[in-house]
């Protein structure tokens, strides 16, 4: 358990990283850099983060899932999900740079693991009603297949020009269709 003290260097270079990543590339972003921005020495950094990615997965559970945990856990599934796309959207300059991380630790690797997770603990609360044909679908499986969907969702939105005028209340309407609808559902058949 962090003391107060901990807590507070660990915010700062948080908050320290995340300004520099909304002025340059994660790739030219330093551990110098970061603890230069909070005001610590070098060595610091490493006593609450492994890496650069670590810092990632420290702000999307401190800022994101840990409340969607509360909600979920207080039977508040849908405001849990609308409140991703609230956070993307108050956020949106830094998930844009956060998405441009690529490769073998991308953030969309590490946001899709933090969002299965959450999805996980949807499901595992709630009985789960899946056909006899679809029994081979493991909870994790099912929240997978979900967190990939959302994380594509966000960050084509976030991304693309097209729709930087679009909210996240549309985003969330949209995404809610979705995954509430089969894809027979709103194709419309030869008769």
């Amino acid at each position: 358990m962090l003391n107060n003290k901990d807590k507070n260097t660990k915010k700062l270079l948080c908050e320290s990283f995340k300004r520099q990543l909304l002025k340059r590339s994660f790739d030219k972003i330093t551990i110098k850099m970061i603890t230069d921005g909070a005001g610590v020495i070098r060595p610091t950094f490493y006593n609450y983060y492994r890496d650069k990615y670590e810092v990632f997965e420290y702000i999307l559970d401190e800022e994101l899932i840990n409340v969607t945990y509360i909600l979920i856990d207080n039977g508040m599934e849908i405001e849990a999900i609308k409140m991703i796309f609230t956070y993307f959207d108050n956020n949106r300059s830094f998930f844009h740079e956060a998405f441009k991380v690529e490769g073998q630790n991308s953030f969309e690797g590490i946001l899709v693991t933090k969002i299965s997770q959450l999805f996980q603990r949807i499901i595992q609360k709630h009985n789960v009603k899946i056909r006899e044909s679809a029994n081979i679908l493991s909870t994790e499986n099912i929240a997978k297949y979900y967190s990939i969907g959302i994380v594509y969702i966000l960050k084509m939105w976030i991304l693309s020009d097209k729709f930087e005028k679009i909210t996240s209340d549309e985003m969330f309407n949209a995404y809610m269709f979705i995954i509430t609808h089969s894809m027979f559902d709103i194709i419309e058949k030869p008769v």
